[in-house]
């Protein structure tokens, strides 16, 4: 499948019109989440290390590729015209990845929803996985790939060329957990909306409120929303996401 894909760049004032717009649908909605720790939660809005405006490095569990698996070249943004398949979900720091298998065995690998993806600079938005990728390379072969990842710093630029990118931990952020484990049956991937090298407008739509749902959490004082308004926006829009 050619990897060929038009990113939006980010645009704040957008963004603001469109958080608007979820906080009128919220009058609707009067649903709680009974399972987690609100007051924990509430503390990491805006408050993520190396997300949003918050500086430092992002924090979780150290992610490893594979024995024998090693990346070729520098993983860097925007689409590499000589990928074979894309993978992942968003529109901002989409990324061109190189893996070269050195074994004899077939190996499988797996990038785990929740690995954030580190600008070497902090020109660009570092990117967050939000949906588990698997896939499996050959004996004593190179791949590269297309890999879209949501972007957690809305104020940064999107990835671009000159961006350079290292696989950095799997969030340990209980906000970014929680969002994994509510989108893991709704249709968000993009390879559910490619048609040969052409994406239906409607993942246009989905990407960006899954983006939003995810800056809610990384930048949320750019938003001022109190936590029953972020509770309600968040369930809202959710719902408004296809089921696989």
């Amino acid at each position: 499948m050619n990897a060929k894909f038009v990113r939006k760049k980010s645009n704040l004032s957008l963004m603001h019109l469109f958080i608007v717009s979820l906080l009128s649908i919220t009058l609707f909605s009067c649903s709680k989440d009974d399972d987690a720790d609100p007051e924990e939660l509430k503390k990491e809005v805006g408050n993520l290390p190396g997300l949003g405006e918050t500086g430092g490095t992002p924090q979780g569990t150290t992610f490893n590729l594979p024995d024998g698996i090693t990346v070729t070249g520098d993983v860097t943004g925007d689409i590499c015209e000589d990928a074979t398949f894309t993978i992942g979900s968003g529109h901002y720091v989409t990324v061109c990845v190189g893996l070269r298998n050195n074994t004899e065995q077939e190996k499988t690998i797996t990038f785990p929803a929740g690995l954030v993806l580190i600008s070497t600079t902090d020109d660009y938005q570092n990117g967050v996985v939000l949906t588990t990728e698997t896939f499996v390379i050959p004996p004593k072969q190179t791949i590269r790939f297309v890999f879209h990842t949501y972007c957690g710093n809305a104020s940064r630029s999107s990835a671009s060329s000159s961006a350079v990118y290292t696989f950095g931990p799997v969030t340990n952020s209980k906000l970014i957990v929680r969002l994994i484990n509510d989108l893991k049956n709704k249709k968000i991937s993009i390879v559910d909306y490619m048609n040969g090298e052409e994406v239906d407008d409607e993942y246009d739509t989905i990407a960006s409120t899954v983006q939003s749902l995810l800056w809610m959490i990384t930048d949320g004082d750019l938003f001022g929303l109190d936590w029953m308004a972020f509770e309600m926006t968040y369930k809202q829009q959710l719902e408004s996401l296809p089921n696989r």
